[in-house]
């Protein structure tokens, strides 16, 4: 991996971590970014203007339909390009967007590589949670059935927590001891 890819890993990752606060990521989840934290990396490092065509016009063409999250390898090749593109026709007023292999998009592409990578070395900030914030998404704390819509870690079980789906085995819902009354 080349040193600019490798900084530019390094930048993706630190802003992946800094718009999941709270959330315990996997090494997967490390290599995909929301429409979220792409802006802000894109804010911080190239500017507004660079940010607003991401979000507009560029994230939703290379992002994953189902999980609206944009790969690494997606964001270094594609995206990166596509996003110099489009900037330079929104910047001269083009009514149509340049090729990808045009002199001044590679020039601007690369542009927006370096701006990135520069910022390779940025420290994560802890998130202050309040009191409150903290009480209210803490699930251990949660009884009756809303206890039943998180597991362990605290992530939601989605319709398996919210809905009552009946067993046919003749027993209500919360009865913990099935199978114990003919065992005496």
């Amino acid at each position: 991996m080349g040193e600019v890819k490798q900084h530019c890993h390094q930048t993706f990752h630190h802003f992946v971590e800094v718009t999941s606060v709270g959330q315990k990521l996997s090494d997967a989840d490390k290599e995909e970014i929301k429409d979220k934290g792409v802006n802000k990396m894109l804010k911080e490092c190239c500017g507004d203007d660079v940010a607003k065509a991401a979000e507009a016009q560029v994230f939703p063409k290379y992002c994953d339909k189902k999980t609206k999250k944009l790969t690494f390898e997606v964001f270094f090749g594609d995206f990166l390009s596509e996003l110099a593109a489009c900037v330079i026709q929104n910047k001269k007023k083009l009514p149509k967007r340049p090729e990808l292999t045009d002199g001044e998009v590679v020039q601007f592409c690369n542009d927006l590589k370096g701006k990135i990578a520069a910022k390779h070395d940025l420290k994560t900030k802890e998130m202050k949670v309040d009191a409150t914030t903290a009480r209210l998404t803490d699930t251990s704390n949660y009884t009756g059935t809303h206890k039943e819509r998180f597991d362990e870690s605290g992530k939601g079980k989605g319709l398996e927590g919210r809905e009552n789906v009946d067993s046919g085995s003749g027993y209500v819902q919360g009865y913990k001891n099935e199978g114990s009354y003919e065992k005496k």
